[in-house]
């Protein structure tokens, strides 16, 4: 059994330009309205034909160049058997040239459209007994030009989108191969040493009644291998998490190209040397400000700057949009997104500043030191 789903005037994302451009084809039908039916009756047919093959054009990705000419010849029609400036809705015919699958076919459907209407302005003014007029030649013009442009927009979404699958499937992949690395790391890092102390348990166990002085040794050596494991597992886990700044600034790359936004760095990410928690809080914050910028900044342009200080690193990320609301001077006044980094950076007494101008934009200044007391962990006690 078959599911026959309900019926649609205009596909989804079309819905609301499509109703639009159908209630514009009430202009034609006023004008018929004023004629005798038996000189109107042509230009209902070619109205209903060019509402018809507009509609279809929007569906029928097989037949569009069909319809596409069918549009045209509508429109002709109409331009040649009442009045040239019907010709005018040869921008109905645009959308469905522009969403042709190749150059070629656009370039004839426009060969035609523009033969067409040349002919119709021709032969009406020769039935008028009158000169040509030229007053449409600049809108023909435009008519040639869009149906390019609107297929060269299309293609440049159609890559977009292909990036943005490309890219999750990257994704997918990397965390999958991450999983397989980490089951690895477990077994072959893990794997050994809980054997050993399995192992040592039930020495330990036999050795109590007959040994005791021994049982007591295996015991501490069961408890050195174990601080030896914990610390495994630490060093595991914080390599897991940790994020580079390189990494995060070619993602930061990735987003705003893809935002439109262009993207400039100075400073060297890779020379870097400092602890995993800075590393991983500095890259989150340059994530947050990558995001807010894209968000909200309305920005053309974003440079992302790298310095070393001395005893710290400062990271400036400048757009040249509108940015931050500069109405308030209390950081807690622009948003949860900065509270946030400014709560990340108080961890490692790093610090957080923004300044706006009408005329450059928006700057986050980001300040950590290079060097952090790092904790006394239980495998050195």
């Amino acid at each position: 059994m078959k599911l026959r789903l309900p019926f649609r005037l205009f596909p989804e994302n079309m819905r609301h330009f499509g109703f639009i451009w159908i209630i514009n084809m009430t202009i034609p039908l006023y004008y018929l309205l004023q004629l005798p039916f038996q000189k109107a009756w042509i230009g209902y047919a070619a109205v209903a034909i060019l509402a018809f093959a507009f509609r279809q054009a929007l569906w029928n990705t097989e037949g569009r160049l069909v319809y596409a000419l069918i549009q045209i010849t509508s429109v002709a029609i109409l331009g040649y058997v009442y009045n040239p400036s019907f010709l005018y809705f040869g921008f109905y015919c645009i959308m469905a040239i522009g969403m042709l699958p190749t150059v070629r076919k656009v370039a004839f459907t426009v060969a035609y459209m523009v033969a067409a209407f040349v002919l119709t302005l021709y032969l009406f003014y020769q039935k008028a007994g009158e000169a040509v007029h030229l007053d449409f030649i600049p809108s023909l013009i435009i008519l040639a030009i869009l149906p390019f442009a609107m297929n060269s927009h299309r293609k440049a979404e159609q890559l977009r989108k292909q990036l943005r699958s490309a890219n999750d499937e990257i994704e997918r992949l990397i965390k999958n191969e991450e999983r397989q690395r980490i089951a690895r790391d477990l077994h072959d890092t893990l794997g050994h040493t809980l054997s050993l102390i399995t192992l040592k348990g039930e020495l330990v166990e036999r050795l109590i009644p007959h040994d005791p002085e021994r049982a007591v040794q295996e015991a501490k050596d069961i408890q050195t291998t174990s601080r030896t494991v914990l610390k495994q597992v630490r060093e595991l886990i914080s390599d897991m998490r940790a994020v580079h700044l390189a990494d995060e600034l070619r993602q930061a790359g990735q987003i705003l190209s893809s935002a439109g936004i262009g993207f400039e760095t100075a400073g060297d990410a890779k020379r870097i040397r400092t602890s995993p928690v800075v590393m991983n809080i500095l890259s989150m914050c340059l994530r947050e400000a990558v995001t807010n910028v894209v968000k909200h900044s309305r920005a053309k342009h974003c440079k992302v700057e790298l310095m070393e200080k001395a005893g710290s690193y400062v990271l400036k990320v400048h757009d040249d949009g509108v940015g931050i609301d500069g109405a308030g001077s209390e950081l807690g006044q622009v948003g949860s997104g900065l509270l946030g980094m400014k709560e990340r950076l108080s961890l490692i007494e790093g610090t957080l500043e923004f300044s706006k101008r009408e005329e450059t934009g928006t700057t986050l200044i980001i300040t950590v030191p290079n060097v952090v007391k790092r904790q006394q962990t239980e495998g050195n006690r």
